[in-house]
């Protein structure tokens, strides 16, 4: 009987754990860096790039908090940010990427910056502003999220500049994820909380060469030319770019780990299941 006891349990134990998403990590095809914002990745003011070779410079004093996955970065709104200097080479591959981060705000008072690099005059821009739109001159725009890539060209100034209305500074976690699929098409995949989202197209520019970032990019705040402005007030958890764009699949599969990169509670499994079989 005890067996048997032992046998149903360690069944239950395998089939809750990947269902709450406990087991299930992040997808890791294509992923350039990743920034957990934990504890143990941040020391002596360098946030720790877990994955790739871009590691990050606190400016400011941000606090860690509880995130929603292990730690978070909570940036105060007035001089915190993190500038990840080395992430230069990325901007060579921003035409087909994945921006990826975890967020919780409640400000509305004015429109911020989630991330932004603004190079001289428009030779290159990647950005996410929030509570701004383009379409109504760059003033607060409550509930719209705004995001942007830009070249430059023989032409001129090429751009993708698009927007989605969502709800994001309601105080809560949300995931975002924008992803651009096809520069030379102007396609992009834009999701909030694992869901597509509309996207609102303002002046779109089919894009077509990309090259390095002069400036350094900044998480919590906006790079504007060397100029750090738009300071972000919030927490911010689990930054991850890609050199490709995920599909709604690995979209969901990101959403719902719990764990990221940790395989810690996957290699537990084993050692309860013989404690199951060996008790007494």
């Amino acid at each position: 009987m005890k067996r048997l006891t032992y046998f149903l349990m360690s069944a239950l134990l395998i089939a809750t754990l990947p269902h709450n998403g406990y087991t299930g990590t992040i997808v890791t095809d294509g992923l350039v860096s990743y920034w957990t914002f934990d504890r143990q990745d941040i020391a002596g003011g360098t946030v720790k790039d877990v994955w790739g070779e871009n590691d990050g410079k606190i400016v400011g004093a941000p606090k860690i908090v509880g995130g929603q996955v292990g730690e978070a970065l909570e940036f105060d709104g007035s001089d915190d940010y993190v500038d990840l200097t080395n992430l230069g080479n990325f901007g060579e591959q921003v035409g087909a990427s994945t921006f990826e981060a975890w967020v919780k705000t409640d400000f509305k008072k004015d429109w911020t910056t989630l991330f932004k690099v603004l190079d001289q005059g428009c030779n290159m821009a990647w950005a996410i502003d929030v509570n701004r739109s383009a379409k109504a001159g760059f003033p607060l725009a409550e509930d719209i999220v705004h995001y942007y890539v830009r070249q430059k060209s023989p032409a001129g100034c090429n751009a993708i500049a698009v927007e989605i209305e969502f709800a994001l500074s309601d105080g809560k976690w949300h995931h975002i994820v924008f992803a651009i699929v096809d520069a030379g098409k102007s396609e992009v995949a834009i999701y909030m909380d694992g869901e597509s989202q509309e996207v609102i197209e303002g002046a779109v520019k089919d894009l077509d060469t990309f090259i390095p970032f002069v400036e350094p990019v900044y998480i919590g705040a906006a790079n504007n030319r060397g100029k750090v402005e738009r300071f972000f007030p919030g927490i911010i958890d689990e930054v991850r770019i890609y050199d490709r764009p995920l599909t709604a699949d690995e979209v969901t599969r990101n959403f719902e780990s719990k764990i990221g990169l940790s395989v810690q509670v996957a290699e537990k499994l084993p050692i309860v299941w013989a404690t199951l079989k060996t008790g007494r």
